[in-house]
């Protein structure tokens, strides 16, 4: 099966793969060749995606849409980063300095920004 990664602001991969799985907003999800056609909302959590050549690309997605078609998945996140392209020293101290300021007090956005970052250092960590 095709599948494409793309971003509001990149495309992030394409190619033939054999396996993806995701993380909907109701738990996660596998897609394999053959999958019936599907449109999920995707919540913050990685994506991975494994190609016919049997390497292993893994994404840090932050919201957005898995479309599956007859033969190509899609997903279109809202933000996404490669794990290759995720500075993860700075991923560690930003989560850091969030949960020093939660400490002090909560906010849902705050909340928010710890589990993407927290997710850019788990991606970031598997490659």
């Amino acid at each position: 099966m095709h599948v494409e990664v793309v971003s509001a602001e990149k495309s992030l991969l394409s190619g033939e793969a054999t396996e993806l799985s995701a993380r909907a907003l109701d738990g996660e999800i596998g897609i394999l060749p053959g999958h019936q056609p599907a449109l999920v909302a995707l919540d913050i959590g990685p994506v991975k995606v494994t190609f016919d050549d049997g390497h292993t690309e893994r994404v840090a997605v932050h919201n957005g849409f898995l479309f599956v078609g007859r033969d190509k998945v899609i997903i279109l996140a809202d933000t996404a980063e490669l794990a290759s392209e995720i500075d993860r020293a700075r991923a560690e101290a930003e989560v850091k300095r969030l949960e020093q300021k939660l400490s002090e007090g909560e906010d849902a956005s705050m909340r928010t920004s710890l589990a993407k970052q927290r997710l850019r250092v788990d991606v970031a960590a598997s490659s």
